[in-house]
């Protein structure tokens, strides 16, 4: 009975490596899935936007949204058509930004730019957000701006955005905060959001919207809120929202922008 004492501590000792192995893998997943953790994928998840918000930054990508043979949302009723509206708008926000960043423009004249290119464009400046400008189309009734955004690292960023557009908001009221898995909300490899200045179609705001006083006002109210984010990061804004994993998203996925 004494040769069976080696094979049973053999089996003994196997058992508790493989636990350990396990254990250890376990442990592993967990961390590289978390905010902010430095597990074997964090460099991965970075890419994704799994990490705290912008500070410091000194570029600032502006996307103004459609162009070219894509007008975008246009209203018979207001007259109103959105690419012009966004390229008056990006131009407007490069002025503000001048003293304070870098600006790069996606597109300063009235042509195509594919969503794929667009991110592109953003992808090649590291120390970077992208803000893609856009107006809102859809029943009368609807009015307001309101702030889309998919990464973690895009939240605060969003959320400044949307409260200095709401106290712009001649409608007194806001659209809240979207997160939505778009090409340029999910794509790029620096924080980016897409900003719904108003409803064209809304009778009332699309008045306000045709004022180009009132549009200086929306490029100040974000380009403060650039300066605030590169000045404190995200600050006190309370805690960043959890990470969803997700693949990049695709010409034909709904809702793409």
């Amino acid at each position: 009975m004494t040769t069976s004492k080696p094979h049973r501590s053999s089996f003994l000792l196997l058992c508790s490596g493989m636990a350990l192995v396990t254990l250890t893998l376990l442990l592993a997943s967990c961390s590289s899935t978390s905010p902010g953790s430095r597990g074997p994928s964090s460099s991965r998840l970075d890419q994704w936007g799994n990490r705290a918000g912008p500070q410091g930054f000194n570029t600032v990508v502006v996307d103004a949204g459609h162009g070219g043979r894509d007008s975008g949302a246009v209203s018979r009723r207001t007259g109103l058509v959105e690419k012009t509206l966004t390229l008056d708008l990006a131009r407007r926000l490069r002025s503000e930004l001048g003293g304070s960043f870098r600006v790069v423009m996606v597109r300063d004249s009235d042509v195509f730019v594919d969503l794929d290119d667009r991110v592109r464009i953003a992808n090649k400046r590291g120390d970077s957000v992208l803000v893609s400008i856009h107006f809102n189309a859809g029943s009368r009734r609807l009015a307001g701006p309101e702030t889309y955004w998919w990464r973690v690292d895009s939240y605060t960023l969003a959320k400044r955005v949307q409260r200095n557009l709401t106290g712009v908001s001649a409608q007194d009221n806001s659209r809240g905060l979207v997160r939505r898995r778009l090409r340029l909300t999910r794509n790029p490899m620096v924080p980016c959001i897409l900003v719904e200045g108003g409803y064209i179609t809304n009778t009332r705001e699309a008045k306000s919207l045709a004022n180009p006083a009132y549009r200086a006002q929306l490029a100040r109210a974000i380009a403060a809120a650039l300066r605030e984010q590169a000045a404190q990061g995200d600050g006190n804004l309370g805690p960043l929202p959890g990470f969803i994993s997700a693949p990049p998203s695709r010409h034909g996925d709904a809702r793409d922008s």
